[in-house]
């Protein structure tokens, strides 16, 4: 009996002693819950203010704290920038040109220890998840007279607050966010709303030793990926598309899916509504992604520079209707010259194409003629508009291989100078085998000639030397068993007579059955195209060697005909030296 009178006693001391700890527990989450609570909301307030000098203020709702797990909720936090006094004060002051307004209807922190914050002045926490806030950011003009280094690097940390020895969360989340990005640092405000948006924030450490020069903002990654987003372009004739944008500061990756540039009227209504001849184009790329970024100098300076832009399948349908008159006084820039006035700084080192599709239609007629190129892959170096780097000669290059009519290989390598301000450029290449019939689609439709037989063996441009006014070069055109038929619509009997003259004329006085003839001579086509200002370069290319096949058949401008006749007279000078 004294046993269980024993057993009785401890039971009731043990359960005397959990009453009280659980009534201390109770005593102490009230204090916590009603206490603690008004602290931290009056601490947040006034650090925020504090620390950001007056840059920013914060309001907060309700908040609730547990502090046995750590858990604080908070619904309704409203942080806002002062715009007014960025401009006021960046001049003379550090500031960060980009400025963000958060409105979160709720958000969580888990696993915060309270004790030590209390204690050893350090704020761990393990995470913190927003859902559904609303987040704009503003891009401001950078002061000239505070673009200086030392405060480019501040502007990429966060700075501890004062009283505080180290801040580390260990994952930031934001789901679900709506996020816009207004860009004030030019003349003109421009707005962009994506709604859509998930922010993955990867362990952020705020202490002495860490200040943003290698972690952004003190995170090991920020991760970012925008939901499907479109806006029209200024002219309102077209669209832009992105399925998905992403980036991540830990791999310096920024990528875009599913870009869609999509006209918004159809090929006969586009040109019609704008009046003017110009090319309607569809562009598709299944990923554009930029490697090696340098995210600091774009998201604080819109400076573009990368290492690698990686362009994979890209589809394009270009057509124009050549029946509208061309844009009066218009005069497309060249590569060259829309490079060097571009108004952001560019460098990406290579832009790298792999598998892609590229066709082109012109119509003069009832129907287009139509020509298209696959298995595109190419790779572009130097691409810049870095002054020091034109001013050195920089040389950009532009190497790639396309299939012509899904059937003969067209290899071809264009070599830019984009600091002469002539816009010198050379270019060169090789055409494989192909039956010319091939190239009826297009020749047909635009010209009154149909190829009957005949294949190319291979058409070499060694090399042809262009500027903005002229190019000159060579082609050789290796064929066999040429066949032309010059067509007229109107077969009237005098037509009749007239067209059989001319295809006799063309097939037997003009051009060869096979270049180089069954006796060995071969027929070089002397290139030689001045540019018309009113169209583009792949206009000017095409037309250049146009003139060389042209030169071939035996078709030749005043122009060519001279330095023809200059090439002979330098080789018989030469042979008379000899």
């Amino acid at each position: 009996m004294i046993r269980n009178m024993k057993a009785k006693t401890i039971r009731n001391i043990i359960l005397w002693i959990l009453a009280v700890l659980i009534l201390l527990a109770g005593i102490f989450f009230s204090i916590g819950y009603f206490y603690y609570s008004k602290i931290i909301r009056t601490y947040v307030t006034e650090a925020i203010s504090r620390e950001s000098k007056g840059l920013y203020k914060v309001e907060i709702g309700s908040l609730s704290l547990n502090i046995l797990s750590g858990n604080l909720t908070i619904d309704r936090f409203l942080l806002f920038p002062d715009t007014a006094y960025y401009r006021a004060h960046s001049l003379t002051d550090t500031c960060s040109p980009l400025l963000i307004r958060l409105n979160i209807k709720q958000f969580r922190i888990r696993d915060f220890n309270v004790m030590d914050a209390i204690k050893f002045r350090k704020i761990d926490i393990k995470r913190v998840r927003f859902t559904n806030p609303e987040i704009t950011v503003f891009r401001m003009k950078i002061p000239y007279e505070a673009r200086e280094e030392k405060q480019k690097e501040k502007m990429t940390s966060i700075p501890l607050p004062m009283g505080l020895s180290s801040i580390e969360v260990m994952e930031f989340i934001i789901e679900n966010a709506k996020l816009e990005f207004v860009d004030c640092s030019q003349d003109s405000v421009t707005r962009n709303l994506f709604p859509t948006c998930n922010i993955f924030i990867r362990h952020i450490l705020v202490d002495s030793a860490h200040h943003g020069k290698i972690r952004l903002f003190n995170a090991d990654d920020i991760s970012i990926t925008l939901g499907a987003y479109s806006l029209p372009t200024k002219n309102g004739m077209n669209k832009l598309s992105f399925g998905k944008i992403g980036l991540s500061t830990a791999s310096r990756e920024v990528y875009i899916k599913d870009f869609h540039l999509e006209p918004l009227y159809n090929k006969h209504d586009y040109t019609r509504k704008l009046g003017y001849q110009t090319d309607w184009m569809d562009i598709r790329i299944n990923k554009l992604s930029f490697h090696r970024m340098n995210l600091r100098s774009l998201l604080f300076e819109g400076k573009l520079q990368a290492g690698l832009l990686a362009i994979d399948t890209l589809t394009l349908d270009d057509y124009r209707d050549k029946r509208i008159s061309p844009r009066p006084g218009f005069k497309p820039p060249l590569p060259q010259d829309a490079i060097r006035k571009l108004e952001t700084y560019l460098r990406i080192d290579s832009v790298l194409l792999k598998g892609g599709k590229a066709s082109y239609a012109e119509q003069t007629g009832a129907v287009p003629g139509t020509i298209y190129f696959d298995k595109l892959n190419a790779i572009f170096t130097g691409l810049t508009n870095d002054s020091s780097l034109l001013q050195a000669g920089l040389v950009s290059e532009l190497q790639g291989t396309a299939w012509l009519m899904g059937k003969g290989k067209l290899d071809a390598t264009i070599r830019f100078n984009f600091g002469d301000k002539r816009n010198s450029f050379t270019f060169s290449a090789n055409l494989g085998p192909i039956e010319l019939v091939e190239i009826n689609p297009m020749l047909s439709n635009l010209l009154p000639a149909r190829v009957v037989s005949g294949k190319l063996i291979s058409m070499k441009v060694p090399i042809v030397y262009a500027n903005a006014d002229v190019a000159k070069g060579k082609l050789l055109f290796y064929y066999n068993n040429l066949s032309i038929n010059v067509l007229d619509k109107k077969q009237t009997t005098w037509t009749k007579i007239k067209t059989g003259v001319i295809n006799w004329a063309a097939n037997d006085l003009v051009v060869n059955n096979d270049n180089p003839t069954k006796s060995g001579k071969m027929k070089t086509g002397v290139i030689f195209f001045n540019r018309a200002k009113d169209k583009g370069i792949i206009n000017f290319l095409w037309k250049s060697v146009l003139s060389g096949l042209k030169s071939t058949m035996g078709f030749n401008s005043k122009a060519q005909k001279e330095l023809i006749k200059e090439e002979k007279k330098v080789g018989k000078d030469t042979k008379r030296s000899r």
